[in-house]
């Protein structure tokens, strides 16, 4: 039996009698104990460990978006769990993530997000030897749909969000996406004279500031010259509507995007990151190498494109009469 368990038995001993306890007698049962309050500190270092963690992430070269993210997330944990991270619980952890889920309604992608963000704070806590159990070791991740989260747009789903758009700007940015297999932070940061119109051509920067050249499409050049002939100003590749013409964020193409889908009447949550799925599983299909397409996505392993990009039975099947049942 530790300190704190002995004396919470002799004051529970004491007061049970239900006889007013007199000062001295409470002085003689903790005569033998040292108390401190417990600073605020204390209680909950969370806000400490994760700008630590976070700290430790950049020197590991986590992109700004990332530590955004990740912050965001982990503060949101720490206001809900008022506790330091060597007390923090399994159950805590699960209340935490029942939270999400029935008062929040996070989606199930949202709800693994941060049961990621979560699993890698407490294991490098563990790891750093800050904490002596980690309490994510019994929360196992949810079991996601990823095949069907991430199924390209077919060809006819495509083209009818194309006729969903309205003005140039919403067709050039559609044209642009699902012909460049740009990321969406890469579209965002583009300016007008990042473009080559004549080459059909644009070095982008993407993951680990890494700079790489991808191409766009004949039609989605000519959808962009339309964009830059009405457009009123600005600097940036895709701008805002109104004065003084900022280049739009990601969400706000991510709200565009979504605004056409739901215009062409497609099932699917369609993102900027289907598009560019729909790049490479069109590609890989159309009979390009999947090492070029790994190039044009910026992916430094090809079982990440592999991923990407899903082959049609159709193509299997033609590329095994090609190349097997000729012989």
């Amino acid at each position: 039996m530790n300190a704190k368990t002995e004396l919470a038995k002799r004051l529970s001993e004491t007061f049970s009698g239900g006889t007013p306890v007199t000062a001295e007698a409470l002085a003689a049962i903790l005569k033998d104990y040292s108390i401190t309050k417990e600073s605020d500190e204390q209680r909950s270092d969370l806000h400490r460990r994760i700008k630590y963690y976070l700290g430790a992430k950049r020197i590991d070269g986590l992109s700004d978006k990332t530590l955004g993210n990740y912050r965001c997330n982990l503060e949101m944990f720490a206001a809900r769990v008022n506790k330091s991270a060597a007390k923090v619980t399994t159950d805590d952890i699960r209340g935490y993530i029942s939270y999400l889920d029935e008062t929040r309604h996070l989606k199930d992608t949202s709800l693994q997000t941060h049961i990621n963000t979560l699993r890698a704070f407490f294991g490098w806590l563990h790891t750093e030897e800050k904490i002596k159990k980690n309490p994510m070791s019994k929360i196992k991740s949810l079991k996601l749909d990823k095949k069907g989260a991430r199924q390209a747009l077919t060809v006819e789903e495509l083209e009818r969000l194309r006729d969903a758009c309205q003005g140039y700007r919403e067709k050039a940015l559609v044209e642009f996406l699902v012909s460049s297999g740009c990321r969406l932070s890469e579209v965002a940061q583009l300016n007008v004279s990042d473009l080559d119109l004549v080459g059909r051509t644009v070095r982008v920067v993407g993951k680990g500031d890494k700079e790489r050249p991808v191409y766009f499409s004949v039609r989605a050049r000519l959808m962009v010259q339309e964009y830059m002939v009405s457009r009123k100003g600005g600097t940036g590749l895709f701008v805002s509507s109104k004065s003084p013409y900022e280049p739009l964020k990601p969400r706000a193409i991510q709200r565009i995007i979504r605004a056409i889908s739901e215009r062409a009447g497609l099932e699917k949550h369609v993102h900027p990151h289907l598009l560019r799925h729909t790049f490479a599983t069109h590609a890989l299909n159309g009979g390009m190498d999947v090492t070029v397409i790994q190039k044009l996505l910026g992916h430094e392993d090809v079982s990440t494109t592999q991923i990407y990009a899903e082959m049609s039975d159709e193509t299997i099947k033609h590329q095994y009469n090609k190349y097997v049942a000729a012989n």
